[in-house]
């Protein structure tokens, strides 16, 4: 399965590997025969030279089968490092296609696994097997060449030593396959609580509720640690018999010899037995370990395939929105409509959204507001395709947003999440953010500061925009985070904004001043805004109000003042009679 995406380096360092296999078998394989050349050096008292040179030979053989199985590693390794470095590379680019739903389908904990540790074990499977493969046949077929015209009856013995080495690990693999199975299921759990608990620590310390955590991740490490010891339990057994089925097929076949020795008077072929006992025994020994081997591959490859079976399933899997074609270019740039849009979430029947429908024409400030599970950020959702309407059309620039490749509609779209997502990296990186990133200088950053009312707090930082965020950017507050968030879709400049509930953490003139900015911008992009509050919204074109995923009012704030009921108790809730 995996084999499939070998480029031509892949295959390169695989051909290579193949031969240096191939010379370390040859190598392996003529040591015997030396062992040969010696026993009847010493049997016949020729001069001690040529024993020492033979001796010697012997030697150089076994440094160059020894160079060859390093190179043949080598070649292994760099073929199954660039295989995997290939596979992390298509896991990730699949991975970022995704939508919400199709992470949710996965779990992000299970997504990391299968990036890294699963790769991980894809790659130390093919550098052990690489070599086996090759390896075992060869030696194999090449031994019993060598000894095909000997004793039958150390053939006999030889045979059933091999018998019984297959059987007794293919019990092994039988017992230990289920364990090796689970292990990326349990990985994935251990990985699910360590990243619950690392994410939620602020939570964990206010609630004292560190113990209950520490018991949730202790139930799946002995979960862990239960699977990994009845796997090695059954293991373990394997180089015990390994090694105890090599000495009894060396006592078998030297008792065998000593009764074919004392079965002949003749002194000739008393030597000649003796020495085809020896190179035989060589060869019998070379047999087994290399069926042990590949054993020991195959009881590995448990764990291997199902981390393959899981690589598979996530590079196989088709995306829930399949990407269009269309490349954005001409249509009515800026607008937005929904036609009749319904929406229920994949696994659920409750309807979110129902009959939803209105138009955003090119430059116009939209709100939308709405109680808390009334729709808003699904409507949002819904206008970047993270999420295909259920019913209805959604389009943007005059385009059914279905119709769109995914790159397109994103370059018409500046994005502010409703949870701020800050990169590692300095202030400039977050907010210069993205593939259009070198056609922007710090004069389009600066600007984007200043709408962002970003430049009082980053000019008072050390190094100014190019001070380095921590990871979610800890070593800023939530206000700060924010306002890096709008600057940075302010800078990309796209002719549509979206940004959902954006001025949460900001105070009452920060949010003022930001607002104001945005209304002078050289420019006049669509925006939408999702908000709670009234004076936030108030100054908006058109203000969408959302009752249960039903319209319950559009228009301005006037015209809502006098129209929806919903719309003026949340004002007279929140202004004063004046600010009305």
């Amino acid at each position: 399965m995996i084999i499939r995406y070998f480029t031509w380096k892949e295959w390169g360092f695989t051909a290579l590997c193949v031969v240096f296999v191939i010379l370390q078998a040859y190598l392996d394989l003529r040591i015997p025969e030396y062992m040969t050349v010696i026993t009847d050096a010493i049997m016949g008292n020729e001069d001690p030279s040529v024993i020492t040179g033979y001796g010697a030979e012997m030697i150089l053989c076994s440094v160059l089968s020894i160079i060859a199985s390093l190179l043949g590693t080598m070649m292994a390794v760099r073929a199954a490092t660039s295989l995997c470095y290939l596979l992390r590379e298509k896991l990730f680019d699949k991975v970022s296609e995704f939508t919400p739903g199709d992470v949710d389908r996965f779990s992000v904990d299970s997504l990391i696994t299968r990036s890294t540790n699963d790769v991980s074990q894809i790659q130390q499977f093919l550098t052990r097997s690489m070599q086996t493969l090759i390896l075992v046949p060869v030696i194999t077929v090449w031994a019993l060449m060598k000894i095909s015209g000997s004793e039958w009856e150390w053939t006999a013995v030889t045979v059933i030593g091999v018998i019984v080495t297959v059987l007794s690990i293919a019990l092994v693999v039988w017992k230990t396959r289920p364990g090796y199975r689970r292990i990326p299921v349990l990985t994935d759990r251990i990985n699910r609580h360590a990243l619950e608990h690392l994410t939620g620590l602020r939570v964990v310390r206010a609630y004292n509720a560190e113990k209950f955590q520490q018991q949730k991740f202790e139930e799946s490490s002995d979960d862990m640690m239960e699977n990994s010891l009845r796997i090695w339990k059954t293991s373990s057994i394997t180089p015990v018999l390994s090694s105890s089925i090599s000495n009894f097929l060396m006592l078998a076949i030297y008792w065998l010899g000593i009764i074919l020795l004392s079965g002949t008077a003749d002194h000739g072929h008393q030597t000649l037995l003796f020495s085809d006992m020896i190179v035989f025994s060589a060869y019998a020994i070379q047999i087994l370990n290399a069926f042990m081997r590949l054993g020991m591959m195959i009881q590995f490859s448990s764990r291997a395939f199902a981390s393959i079976g899981r690589v598979e399933e996530l590079l196989g899997y088709g995306p829930a929105i399949p990407n269009g074609t269309y490349d954005g270019k001409g249509g009515e740039i800026g607008t937005i409509e929904f036609r009749n849009v319904s929406f229920t979430y994949p696994g659920t029947d409750a309807e979110v959204l129902h009959d939803i429908s209105f138009r955003i024409e090119r430059g116009e400030t939209v709100a939308i507001m709405g109680a808390t599970g009334a729709g808003k950020t699904t409507l949002v959702n819904l206008m970047m395709r993270l999420y295909l309407c259920t019913e209805g059309e959604v389009l943007v620039s005059g385009t059914d947003v279905r119709e769109y490749d995914r790159k397109a509609l994103n370059s018409q779209i500046s994005y502010v999440p409703q949870a701020n997502t800050i990169f590692t990296g300095t202030i400039e990186f977050n907010i210069n953010y993205g593939s259009t990133a070198p056609e922007r200088d710090m004069d389009d950053i600066h600007v984007a500061e200043s709408i962002a009312q970003a430049s009082e707090f980053i000019d008072d930082l050390e190094g100014n925009e190019s001070f380095e965020l921590t990871e979610e950017g800890r070593n800023l507050s939530g206000g700060q985070r924010q306002r890096i968030s709008i600057a940075r879709a302010v800078c990309k400049d796209a002719p549509i904004w979206i940004l959902d509930d954006p001025f949460s953490a900001l105070d009452f003139i920060t949010d003022s001043r930001l607002r104001s900015a945005i209304r002078e911008y050289r420019e006049a992009p669509t925006k939408v805004f999702v908000a709670q509050r009234v004076s936030t919204v108030m100054d908006s074109d058109k203000i969408i109000v959302l009752d249960g995923g039903r319209i319950a009012g559009i228009g301005s704030h006037e015209e809502l003042m006098e129209s929806c009921r919903l719309y003026r108790e949340t004002a007279e809730s929140q202004l004063s009679e004046a600010q009305r």
